[in-house]
Order: structure tokens, then sequence, then C-alpha cells
């Protein structure tokens, strides 16, 4: 995986830049991200906060995950596009949606999250783990 991985929004208002190989890959299938998204689950990688570097004004939208935990949804005040998160349980670590990278096709998840969630028409790799929650609790 070359270095940095950047993104960015629809409009290109907001802009980020990931200088490190992110430290876990996913698809969660949570409610929240479902309505968040207005798609089956959130594609995401997870990278070390000190890693991120966001360039161009986002706002954030949070909410309490199944977990309990508060998850704030960062998106382009412009165009909409979901961006990246951060999760009140888990500072140094923040997810960052792989729809959004410049080059998305660098995007492997690892497993599927919160699986007890998702819709009967979504369909799941067979060959990932699947974990009902939190695999990280």
């Amino acid at each position: 995986m070359k270095l940095p991985i950047t993104g960015g929004c629809l409009c290109g208002a907001v802009r980020y830049e990931i200088s490190v190989k992110p430290a876990s890959s996913f698809n969660c299938h949570c409610r929240t991200c479902q309505k968040a998204l207005g798609a089956p689950y959130l594609a995401a990688m997870l990278v070390p906060s000190s890693a991120l570097t966001i360039t161009g004004n986002y706002k954030e939208y949070a909410t309490i995950a199944a977990s309990g935990h508060v998850v704030y949804r960062a998106f382009c005040p412009e165009c909409g596009t979901a961006l990246f998160g951060r999760n009140s349980a888990f500072t140094k670590l923040r997810p960052v949606s792989a729809s959004t990278l410049d080059d998305p096709s660098i995007f492997r998840p690892q497993k599927d999250i919160w699986v007890a969630d998702a819709q009967p028409w979504d369909y799941m790799n067979p060959d990932l783990p699947k974990f009902d929650g939190n695999p990280w609790h």
C-alpha cells in the first residue's frame, strides 16, 4: 500500500491524508451506519488519529451507537459526503470511509461487524470473519 493514502468528499471542499498503513479494516452493518449512509454498511479503515490530516471544514453529527458509545460522524457541509468519524471509547483510532479514498481499490476488509443488524438482502463475503457486535470490546 503506497503512502500517503489520500481522499476527500465529492465536491473537494474536504480532503484528508493518512500517513501510515491502516490498523484494521471492516464492514460495519449496524443500523446507525445504515441510516447515516443510506447504504447497507460502512466500509471503513481504522487509522491512528495522529496519522490523519484533514484540510477543509467539516461538520460532525453525534449519535449513540448500539455499543452505548458516542460516535461522531463527520461529513462535508457542502455536498454531504460521509467521510470519517471518531468514537468516544476509541480516541486513538478513527474510522475513515473507504468509499471516499482517491483509490478505493486499495481497501481490503478484514471482517464484518454488527452483522446482527445486517439486512437480509445484504450480501456478505463468506470468507470474512463475522461478529454480531463490536469485536473490539
